[in-house]
């Protein structure tokens, strides 16, 4: 005898697919997928990370919160109200192709709404808001934790925004 699809065999395979997927994608999402930025209330990274972030969809979350070593290499000034750090991390697993072509093979970090904002669209992620982020000295070896991001119009790994930053011994 032959089974139609119409026969419950049917919805039930059917109903498989459907629960795997689903998994699937929950699975993906909670280790930082871009479907799902938010991070964990309990993270030092907080559970809205990039509130004051402009324009956060350009960041591929490739981790929700890291926390890393290195020494801070250059710090400049950005338009939209951050400051670009490049810090010569301890893990170099963390770079990809072009913090190495692009940024003296230095990882970016970048505390947000640290100075005046001048770049229009960044304005309203940092109204209201001002970090408290201390950034020590050039050559000062620091803690940091942040997201670890792909900034894709970039295309290089950042932690951006940093939410905690220490000084090392």
């Amino acid at each position: 005898m032959r089974r139609s699809r119409r026969q419950p065999g049917w919805i039930v395979a059917a109903g498989a697919v459907v629960v795997l997927a689903a998994v699937a994608v929950s699975l993906w999402t909670s280790r930082g997928g871009a479907a799902d930025p938010a991070g964990d209330a309990t993270s030092p990274c907080g559970a809205h990370p990039f509130e004051h972030v402009y324009h956060p969809g350009r960041l591929k979350v490739l981790a929700k919160c890291r926390t890393i070593t290195g020494t801070i290499d250059f710090i400049r000034r950005e338009p939209d109200g951050d400051l670009h750090i490049r810090l010569h991390v301890d893990d170099a697993s963390l770079l990809d192709q072009k913090n190495i072509d692009d940024q003296h093979g230095d990882l970016v970090i970048e505390p947000v709404c640290v100075h005046e904002v001048t770049q229009a669209d960044a304005k309203d992620a940092c109204r209201g808001y001002q970090s408290d982020i201390v950034v020590p000295a050039v050559g000062t070896r620091v803690s940091v934790t942040g997201p670890w991001v792909l900034d894709q119009p970039h295309g290089w790994n950042e932690i951006h925004p940093i939410v905690e930053m220490s000084p090392l011994p």
